[in-house]
């Protein structure tokens, strides 16, 4: 999506753009689940038989969050907490299990290769977009050395991010080197093009009788626990699972009473007249409203909605309310009048943000632009060669016509305050841009509106009420044959959810972590303690659990008994089906019909008639025309197939397409490389403890 499209997204939604500099994010608030890295097993997780040391990664975490925030200026979200510590996560582990492939192989990034990808004929992407001319987009290693002379006098602050930056380019470099090995390992030599056209090209038309496995009910069939044992035994690996835990839970809402009501109430209605001779509506709603103060301006058609029609047009200071709006209490009042334009026309160029040290000078490098600009330089020229939102480069930078409040909040004010003709800078999420205000429509009456807002919330002593509630049912049902008890009477509305480790989400539960890790931390038959959450308390059960691996016998013994009745009866078909001499004879004497399935390839994704039955399709190419099989077992029955035709692939020289074909699945198995050494050096990830 083209940068504008996401400009004109009215989400507060931060992109993290976190480059190779930032290669050494880490964890945070650690201490919220009680428990810490400060003991004698401090361990994160394993690699092999390395162990992660938690002190370690909440060390990069914290100097991570620090990192952000020093760059956006501000506070850093759960969700973007949760990113960093996602991908403070991944970087160790890559370092270690890719690492060790690196360094075995003795792959390494020279200083005369460094040199060039800062300063030489191989400029990095990110260095060369930092030190281009903005009117001929030619690189400049001049600059890049006037830069790193200048390093000398900046804060050792921003020599240590550069110092991070080589080194991530070095990383990202001999990663890059390791990985164009193992693609160039992987070929398609022209015998095997040649095959795998004719196991997509040549095709056969079948003829086949099937005795079907629903044809005979399960009641009807015996398996002893032998037979069950054995089944389990020879087809574990359908039972591998991952680590899950299924809990019962009570959940206890907080719901605002009726005397909680009556205070809601009583406080809107004192606040009308204090707010009414309020001088500073901002100050004052900022301070009282559990809403923030809404500075926009509106057009009669887009005005927040408002319980008197005649609003728009009333007199500043005009007050509606207190009126009742979903759960909260309302009071509106008219702060303030203006003529604005209804829309502007404005194209601009955008140099994006990267999170490195080469930022600041993008604020700088737009400034220059300006001035080449206002001295007659073509401003969609010079959109066209260096602005980074492609979708309107390609137009010279213009962004066509646009309400306000379309764009987000920087850069909307400085069109709509602004007059036509303006160039100016400003900075907001997506990087530096360059606005010029090419034209504005007709001004209109705009409106501003100061709101308070009460919301009607639950007081302390009605979260204590409901707490007591749930504390009794605790007190009461704390061990797993009482909570069940207590539950299966259906007087109390029990909910149940599986969950894995990692899980940050459980429906209709706020921010359920310490829950999650709760269940990944006891033993099955624990009922916890109430947990609080936004507005409801829970007591949980936890009444399953699955570890990682082949599920135990037990708690696969229905799928085993289905598995073992199906493998039975798979037995008796084809005893039945064995001995024909024609396709014609045996429909007959299982009382099915001859079917037909017409161009089966080897590369057939299923069977007309049949469905998916990959032991069918790779029985096929095997038989000659005429030629009828043994009974075979399939996934929905036995079959016993014969093939009535053989349609030749064509004859064809060029088999480009099917070693394309080839190539471009040995490229993606190549991209599972990270994952498959990890696989082979065992990660285990204990993170689920502590987050």
């Amino acid at each position: 999506m083209a940068v504008i499209g996401k400009i004109r997204e009215k989400s507060s939604l931060l992109l993290i753009i976190i480059g190779v500099a930032m290669l050494a994010f880490i964890l945070g608030d650690l201490f919220k689940s009680g428990q810490t890295f400060f003991g004698d097993n401090n361990s994160i997780g394993e690699i092999g038989d390395v162990q992660i040391s938690g002190i370690e990664f909440n060390s990069k975490y914290e100097e991570g969050i620090a990192r952000w925030e020093s760059q956006n200026k501000t506070t850093a979200t759960e969700q973007i907490r949760e990113s960093i510590r996602e991908q403070v996560w991944n970087e160790i582990v890559q370092d270690r299990v890719l690492g060790s492939q690196i360094s075995e192989l003795g792959l390494s990034v020279s200083p005369q290769e460094l040199f060039d990808m800062v300063q030489g004929n191989d400029p990095h992407p990110q260095v060369k977009q930092a030190f281009s001319n903005p009117q001929t987009g030619e690189f400049s290693s001049a600059q890049v050395l006037q830069f790193l002379k200048s390093l000398e006098t900046m804060p050792v602050e921003n020599k240590n991010q550069w110092l991070l930056f080589e080194e991530g380019i070095q990383k990202e470099r001999v990663s890059s080197k390791y990985f164009n090995m193992v693609k160039k390992g992987m070929y398609a030599p022209a015998v095997l093009s040649k095959r795998t056209y004719i196991e997509q090209n040549e095709k056969r038309n079948i003829q086949f009788v099937a005795k079907r496995y629903f044809t005979v009910a399960d009641s009807s069939i015996t398996v002893t626990e032998d037979e069950k044992k054995a089944y389990y035994a020879e087809h574990k690996n359908e039972f591998k699972q991952d680590a899950s835990r299924e809990i019962e839970y009570i959940k206890y809402d907080v719901v605002a009473s009726e005397s909680d009501i009556a205070e809601t109430k009583k406080w809107i209605d004192e606040t009308y007249t204090e707010y009414k001779a309020s001088t500073n509506d901002s100050a004052y709603v900022m301070f009282n409203s559990d809403v923030p103060f809404d500075a926009n301006y509106y057009s009669e058609a887009n005005m927040p909605s408002v319980n008197d029609s005649g609003f728009f047009f009333a007199e500043v200071g005009t007050m509606v309310g207190p009126y009742e709006e979903g759960n909260a209490f309302v009071i509106a009042k008219l702060s303030n009048v203006k003529m604005v334009p209804d829309s502007v026309k404005a194209r601009h160029i955008l140099l994006k943000t990267t999170q490195q040290p080469t930022d600041t000078l993008l604020e700088a490098k737009l400034d220059s632009i300006k001035n080449v600009i206002e001295k007659g330089g073509n401003f969609a020229e010079i959109a066209k060669e260096v602005s980074e939102d492609v979708g309107s480069a390609i137009e010279g930078g213009d962004l066509g016509w646009f309400k306000e409040g379309q764009m987000v909040p920087q850069f909307n004010d400085a069109c709509f305050n602004g007059k036509k003709g303006d160039l100016t800078i400003v900075q907001t999420q997506f990087g530096f841009h360059l606005i010029e205000i090419q034209d504005q429509g007709e001004k209109v009456r705009k409106v501003q509106v100061g709101t308070i807002v009460r919301n009607i919330e639950p007081s302390n002593e009605t979260y204590d009420a409901v707490f007591a509630q749930a504390s009794a049912f605790y007190s009461e049902n704390n061990s797993s044959a009482n909570f069940t008890k207590a539950t299966e009477s259906g007087d109390l509305l029990k909910r149940v959810a599986e969950i894995k480790v990692n899980d940050k989400t459980i429906a209709g539960l706020d921010s359920p972590r310490e829950l999650i890790r709760w269940a990944f931390n006891n033993e099955k038959g624990s009922v916890s303690a109430p947990f609080q959450f936004e507005k409801s308390f829970v007591v949980a059960h936890l009444s399953e659990v699955k570890e990682e691996g082949v599920a135990p016998m037990a708690q696969v013994e229905i799928q085993i008994e289905l598995g073992a009745k199906k493998a039975k009866k798979a037995q008796q078909f084809m005893t039945e089906m064995s001995g024909a001499t024609s396709l014609q004879d045996l429909a007959t004497k299982v009382g099915g019909q001859v079917e037909n399935a017409k161009n089966v390839t080897f590369a057939s994704y299923s069977v007309p008639g049949m469905g998916q039955e990959p032991r069918i399709i790779g029985m096929v190419p095997t038989l000659q025309k005429g030629q009828m099989s043994i009974p075979l077992e399939g996934q929905t029955g036995v079959f016993v197939i014969m093939v009535d035709d053989v349609v030749s692939a064509e004859e064809i020289t060029d088999y480009s397409a099917a070693k394309m074909q080839l190539e471009q699945l040995y490229s993606n198995n190549s991209n599972r490389t990270l994952e498959s050494l990890k696989e082979k050096f065992g990660v285990k990830d204990n993170r689920h403890k502590y987050y």
